[in-house]
């Protein structure tokens, strides 16, 4: 087989599945269902501004500009870019989010947001969106099996550009997982779909994009390690007294003290793909 009898959208759905039964997480948005954790995921993101900022700053807005963010979360993009364009459709499945996302518009004074409560594979363009728009973008969203066709529709829903963010190489959270899942569950964490798959889904569609690559702090702030062992027991699938002392003895060895807190931060490497929608119809 030659790098061009490659199914790169293949390869990503095999990755993403892999992924996905390993975490045993299922449906990328049914995590989010709850308002508790998606306002944790709200004041995470506010922990971390420069990734917020780093988008925002990086897109090309203006004040008459229409912007769908796909996979919106609680709003930590959508509610701010309203208060700098005429108009953003955000489109988010899990209630949760929805319910954070519209009591922070609320906050922010925010009446252009409105909000498609789907997941981005069951829009219908025509009946769900007010497009076209200038800017079409998935930030750090792209939990979908089959990424080419989620593209296509992108691509149709704009007018302009499409804007997608992605990580390369191991996230900061990743690399517990890595380090952890075998004495957890006796077998290799299998990571998800990078951004070399995803721009090899593009090259085949026809599409050359712009890409920008930035290394980027992450940081997650607990008030004691009980706290992180809770939060991290979750996504490790912590269920035996075993696993957890392995969980709590690690995290006390990569945890560090910064005033009343306890801190695990760590550097990840985050990937802005752009291009004009007038090369990929």
């Amino acid at each position: 087989m030659t790098y061009r009898d490659i199914d790169w959208n293949t390869v990503w759905k095999d990755l993403y599945e892999k992924n996905a039964e390993c975490r045993g997480s299922g449906e990328c948005a049914s995590i989010w269902e709850s308002r508790e954790k998606a306002l944790d995921f709200l004041n995470q993101s506010r922990e971390n501004p420069d990734r917020i900022r780093h988008i925002i700053d990086g897109l090309p807005l203006r004040a008459e500009s229409a912007v769908l963010d796909i996979g919106a979360g609680p709003g930590t993009l959508a509610v701010p870019l309203a208060g700098r364009v005429a108009r953003v459709t955000a489109v988010e499945p899990a209630a949760g989010m929805v319910e954070v996302m519209e009591e922070y518009a609320a906050e922010e004074g925010v009446s252009n947001l409105s909000i498609v409560r789907k997941r981005w594979e069951d829009v219908d363009p025509a009946a769900d969106l007010n497009g076209p728009y200038d800017i079409v973008m998935a930030s750090y969203s792209l939990g979908m099996p089959d990424i080419r066709t989620a593209i296509e529709k992108m691509c149709k829903a704009s007018s302009g550009r499409v804007y997608l963010f992605w990580f390369a190489g191991t996230t900061t959270w990743e690399q517990g997982m890595l380090d952890l899942w075998p004495g957890l569950h006796g077998k290799e964490y299998q990571r998800g779909p990078k951004v070399d798959v995803l721009w090899n889904v593009l090259y085949a569609m026809g599409i050359c994009p712009n890409v920008e690559t930035v290394r980027m702090e992450h940081t997650r702030r607990f008030p004691d390690i009980d706290a992180a062992v809770a939060e991290y027991g979750k996504q490790y699938r912590v269920r035996t007294p075993a696993q957890e002392r392995m969980l709590r003895d690690y995290l006390a060895g990569m945890l560090s003290e910064n005033g009343d807190d306890l801190v695990l931060s760590g550097m990840t490497t985050r990937v802005k793909i752009w291009w004009e929608v007038d090369g990929c119809r």
